[in-house]
């Protein structure tokens, strides 16, 4: 019998999410095993319950968000821009980031089970991002941020964003929010990441 690559389905899933074939609502064993062509067991063999497996393509979206957020940040975009892509993510894939931001998981028992390592480096990314854009408490930054561009792109999601009335679609108001929120949070110049070119060019040290 062929190993199964425990890959492979996570990213299906993950893939039908991002282009709106499968919604929240094919989120359950039943409908996720029938689009794999599989026996529900797939999903508690390989990955000990539904949580265990959505919690896997839980994880890709946050991977895709940071790689997304990586390279903009190193073509040179500001925080401010940073925080509108956030918000132009979790509305081009509305139900995969049900999934990310708002699906309740027992997160206890994930832990337990050793199904959270990727949470913690997940997290330094988006960490890393705030202390390069001027933070000087970039963990507690990025919490503010999580909290604020969440709030934001799920207002805009149910059709709240714009209840002010201001001029523009509720998608230009959403983006004008995120970027005061980034002013507000991260208002100092962008620090420089360290060159890994610095010093290269100097004799070695002889130990001794």
């Amino acid at each position: 019998m062929a190993v199964m690559d425990v890959d492979e389905p996570v990213d299906r899933v993950f893939r039908a999410l991002c282009e709106g074939r499968l919604t929240r609502d094919d989120l359950t064993a039943r409908k996720i095993a029938a689009f794999l062509g599989q026996t529900t067991m797939v999903l508690y063999h390989h990955f000990g319950s539904l949580d265990g497996f959505l919690i896997r393509v839980d994880g890709a979206g946050w991977r895709r968000l940071a790689e997304i957020l990586e390279a903009r940040a190193r073509a040179g975009d500001n925080a401010r821009a940073l925080a509108v892509s956030y918000v132009e993510f979790a509305l081009r894939h509305p139900d995969l980031y049900w999934l990310m931001a708002e699906r309740r998981f027992d997160r206890a028992r994930l832990r337990d089970e050793g199904r959270l390592r990727l949470a913690r480096p997940l997290w330094g990314a988006f960490v890393e991002l705030a202390r390069r854009h001027g933070s000087a408490r970039p963990a507690e930054d990025t919490d503010v941020l999580f909290a604020g561009l969440h709030g934001i792109a799920a207002l805009t999601l149910s059709g709240r964003a714009n209840v002010g009335e201001a001029p523009g679609v509720d998608a230009q108001v959403a983006f004008a929010a995120a970027r005061r929120l980034a002013d507000l949070v991260l208002p100092g110049r962008p620090a420089e990441p360290p060159d890994p070119h610095a010093g290269a060019d100097r004799a070695p040290q002889r130990s001794g």
